[in-house]
C-alpha cells in the first residue's frame, strides 16, 4: 500500500491529493464516520492546507466525505442495505435510457474513447488487494461518467456520480470474479453503443445492473 507521505509538488497537486485520499477512503484506511482534520492530512501529505481542501471539496461532491458546519469534514458513513437497493432502483431507471441516447448521440472519437476505456480496464482487472480495487473503481467510475455525460442529461448524471462511488463501498467485501464479470458486461455495453444500437446499449446496461445487484446476494 502506498504512503501518504512524498506526494509531488505541482503539476497536478490537487489532483494527486484527490487521488490519495480516495484510495484511502475507498480501502477503508480510513474508516466510515472518521474525522478529517484539514491540518492533520496537510502534515501527513506534507503540503499546504490549500490542495487538501480542494481534494475535500471534490470529494464532498463525490459523497465520500460530508462537510458539517462548523465542525469540518468527516468520511461518510456506509449506505445501509435497503439504501443499496434504492441506489439500485434509481439506476434501473436511468441508466438504460442514458445508455440508449449516448448511443444514438456519441461521436466516432467518443464511441473509439470508450472502447478503449474498456481495453484499459481488460488489461489492468488483476484484483489482488483493495489499492488494486480502488484503481478499477476509479476506471468503472469514468466508463459510467462518460455514458452519462454523452447522453446530455446533467441533471440524472451529476445524480449518478456519487452513487456509483457508494456501490463500489459496499462491494469491497465481494470476490474479484466479480470484477471480471462486470469488466465484460462493460463490453457488451461499449460494443452495443459503438454500433450506435440504442435498443442494444439499454438491453446490455440494464443486464449489467441487474448482474451487478445480483453479485451482493
Amino acid at each position: 500500500m502506498r504512503s501518504l507521505t512524498d506526494i509531488r509538488r505541482p503539476p497536478a497537486l490537487t489532483e494527486e491529493v484527490h487521488a490519495r485520499l480516495f484510495e484511502q477512503l475507498m480501502t477503508h484506511s480510513i474508516a466510515p464516520g472518521t474525522k478529517l482534520s484539514v491540518d492533520a492530512l496537510s502534515r501527513s501529505l506534507n503540503v499546504s492546507q490549500t490542495p487538501i481542501r480542494e481534494a475535500l471539496a471534490r470529494l464532498e461532491a463525490q459523497g465520500l466525505v460530508v462537510k458539517i458546519h462548523l465542525v469540518g469534514y468527516r468520511v461518510a458513513d456506509r449506505i445501509a442495505p435497503d439504501r443499496l437497493e434504492q441506489i439500485y432502483e434509481f439506476r434501473l431507471l436511468t441508466e438504460p435510457h442514458m445508455a440508449a441516447r449516448a448511443a444514438e448521440r456519441m461521436s466516432t472519437q467518443e464511441r473509439t474513447s470508450l472502447l478503449a476505456q474498456c481495453r484499459r480496464m481488460e488489461s489492468d482487472h488483476d484484483i489482488h488487494t483493495p489499492q488494486d480495487y480502488a484503481g478499477f473503481s476509479r476506471l468503472d467510475e469514468t466508463f459510467h461518467h462518460t455514458i452519462a455525460v454523452a447522453s446530455g442529461n446533467t441533471v440524472i448524471k451529476d445524480a449518478l456520480s456519487a452513487l456509483h462511488l457508494h456501490v463500489h463501498l459496499f462491494r469491497m467485501s465481494q470476490p474479484p470474479t466479480a470484477v471480471s464479470d462486470a469488466i465484460e458486461e462493460h463490453s457488451r455495453i461499449a460494443q452495443a453503443i459503438a454500433a450506435a444500437d440504442p435498443q442494444a446499449a439499454a438491453d446490455a446496461m440494464r443486464n449489467h445492473i441487474l448482474r451487478s445487484q445480483s453479485r451482493f446476494a
